[in-house]
């Protein structure tokens, strides 16, 4: 039986707000999506990477002020984006400690550019 990624995800964020990242274990993921466990590295060849990817959907779905707005002042967007990443970090359980210790995606990466871009053009070096 396939299984595909988003279903692992969306069971990897639901057995982490169970169990919390100390217990949060590829074979609890296996057995909560009942397969074995060799299936998930098929997605995700380690669970290193299924916690860099389970970062990445939790900004993704939580996190909503990751751009500033066009024609938005820096000082708004920074406000904004702090609250909105905070609130994302506390929707997932242990959310902070998995930030913490992951490694940002491509995706994650274009966005802090654009950020960056608004700082840039407001003047700052």
């Amino acid at each position: 039986m396939a299984i595909e990624r988003e279903k692992i995800l969306d069971a990897a964020l639901a057995v982490l707000n169970e169990v919390g990242l100390d217990q949060f274990s590829t074979r609890r993921l296996a057995e909560k999506l009942g397969v074995q466990q060799p299936a998930l590295y098929w997605h995700f060849r380690s669970k290193s990477t299924l916690l860099d990817a389970l970062n990445h959907e939790m900004l993704v779905r939580f996190h909503d002020r990751r751009l500033p707005r066009p024609g938005e002042r820096w000082d708004d967007f920074t406000l904004a984006n702090a609250r909105s990443f905070r609130r994302a970090l506390l929707a997932v359980r242990d959310g902070a400690r998995i930030n913490a210790g992951t490694r940002p995606t491509d995706t994650d990466f274009a966005d802090y550019e654009a950020q960056l871009r608004l700082y840039v053009d407001a003047g700052f070096t």
